[in-house]
């Protein structure tokens, strides 16, 4: 069994080694829980409207989208300010087709991701930036979504509102405390790339190394509460 004096050193050991991980921890953990998610997420951002279905112009049914589209998944009715529209994804790619002629719709142009924008968006801070991403999504939004409209505003925080450039559909809210909650996210998980893996090899190795300089700690304060033996107690002078 381990004696007093090589738990007290593994302990300092582990210290300096996991410590600093421990409070980054610490401090993200906080920060996650003290903050309203939903806020976090941009729902404050975007006010959709919801339209109800008019099943009297559906002409189109689920069988027959996917008797079209056999690769066809997450087939979606929707009501849309021109009439119900069904999405899904095809082969990974978005595809927004008209409910009432079975038409493939035409993708939206840089203008009526503009009128989409202000329709959505709940403050009147105009449009700074408008970027389209074909190739290489923004670090902030996964690259499954590609292609992409992002929609810069001016206000503080930074808001940006992303659309699918295939169908016109909102993909993605974001503004600075997002990115921040992700910043502090990948700092929580140890996935510096993807910041999304939590069960990287980096994170398991910290949460044992953690784990054992908790034990140790606990080792170190049971034992202090404990009465030394007679040889261990230090020598007084007469």
């Amino acid at each position: 069994m381990a004696s007093i004096t090589q738990v007290r050193r593994w302990h300092r050991l582990l210290a300096p080694l996991i410590g600093i991980q421990v409070l980054l921890w610490s401090i993200s953990g906080a920060y996650m829980v003290l903050t309203d998610i939903d806020d976090i997420h941009g729902d404050h951002l975007v006010a959709e409207p919801l339209l109800p279905i008019d099943h009297a112009q559906v002409r189109l049914t689920f069988d027959g989208v996917k008797a079209d589209y056999p690769g066809a998944m997450h087939i979606r009715l929707k009501q849309t300010p021109q009439g119900p529209v069904y999405f899904f994804k095809d082969g990974g790619i978005a595809r927004a087709i008209d409910a009432k002629t079975g038409e493939l719709l035409t993708p939206p142009d840089e203008a009526s991701i503009r009128a989409r924008a202000k329709l959505v968006y709940t403050s009147d801070d105009p449009i700074v930036k408008v970027s389209l991403y074909e190739e290489q999504a923004p670090a902030e939004m996964s690259p499954r979504l590609l292609p992409l409209y992002r929609v810069d505003f001016d206000a503080s925080l930074s808001p940006s509102l992303y659309f699918s450039a295939s169908t016109g559909e909102l993909v993605g809210k974001r503004y600075d405390g997002w990115r921040l909650f992700d910043f502090l996210w990948m700092l929580h998980i140890m996935d510096y790339l993807e910041r999304d893996n939590i069960h990287n090899n980096l994170l398991r190795i910290a949460s044992l190394l953690a784990l054992l300089l908790a034990l140790t700690g606990v080792l170190l304060a049971w034992r202090s509460l404990k009465p030394a033996p007679e040889h261990e107690k230090p020598e007084t002078k007469a």
